[in-house]
């Protein structure tokens, strides 16, 4: 009976420190993959101060926290959604599928250890983005069209809305700036008082007018570019159109700038 006893402990004693041992195992890993995020964030806040005022990240308490201030007055927390968030993670993901994130993933699901990143913005405003094991691996896993995409779109739609006034000319009187979306375009129409405000433009012009405008609103991004305009891609965005109008019997002068002008 001792001698049972004995190898039942013994075997108990082997399964105990085997846990033990996975479980140190994947903090170490969630602790390495953790500094590579800071690295990441922090080099992302170098390369685009424009948009990152500050980013940091570190492995704590089975949580990996990574901490994003914002310094552009353009993006507003409360217009970040969670399907929009997701959605963006979910094309960087998507870009970056290596063994780093199968490791990170791996730790993450076995120390039940959640990625909470909290965006601050210039307003003060914050708010918690929580990505689990289980929610990568759904995006590693599923096509874009799967991943909360008709959410993230109207989302994205309501962001392009809600700046939309940034094309407005301000030495002309403008009564308002609608948007809309068909057939992969975005449109900015800008309703003047009177077409005078336009009439000796081109469309050669207006196309200045809109890639000014463009470049003045996408160059902030910095390093941070290229990962909104595949998003912008994902989401079906082929393009934009500027589209300056008055009165119905007034001309209207249209242009049109796609993703690659941009």
């Amino acid at each position: 009976m001792n001698i049972i006893k004995s190898i039942a402990a013994s075997a108990l004693s082997c399964m105990l420190v085997a846990f033990a041992a996975c479980s140190d195992k994947d903090a170490e890993t969630l602790a390495l993959q953790s500094e590579n995020i800071n690295k990441y964030v922090a080099a992302a806040a170098q390369d685009s101060p424009l948009l990152i005022a500050s980013a940091k990240a570190q492995y704590a308490n089975d949580t990996i926290s990574v901490d994003v201030a914002l310094s552009d007055s353009l993006f507003s927390v409360d217009r970040i959604s969670d399907p929009l968030f997701d959605f963006f993670t979910a094309c960087k993901v998507k870009d970056n599928l290596n063994k780093n994130l199968e490791e990170t993933v791996n730790a993450m699901a076995g120390k039940k250890a959640p990625m909470i990143v909290t965006l601050t913005d210039v307003y003060g405003n914050s708010r918690a983005y929580e990505l689990t094991a289980a929610k990568f691996r759904q995006m590693i896993k599923q096509p874009l069209t799967q991943l909360n995409y008709n959410e993230a779109r109207d989302e994205l739609f309501n962001n392009f809305a809600a700046t939309a006034s940034i094309f407005a000319p301000a030495d002309a009187k403008v009564k308002d700036v609608t948007t809309n979306f068909k057939g992969g375009f975005y449109d900015f129409n800008v309703c003047f008082e009177k077409a005078a405000y336009y009439k000796g433009l081109t469309t050669a012009n207006l196309k200045a007018r809109a890639l000014a405008v463009f470049e003045r609103k996408y160059n902030r991004l910095g390093a941070m570019h290229p990962a909104f305009i595949q998003m912008f891609k994902a989401l079906g965005v082929e393009g934009f159109h500027l589209i300056y109008s008055a009165g119905e019997k007034d001309k209207t002068l249209k242009t049109t700038v796609k993703i690659s002008d941009i």
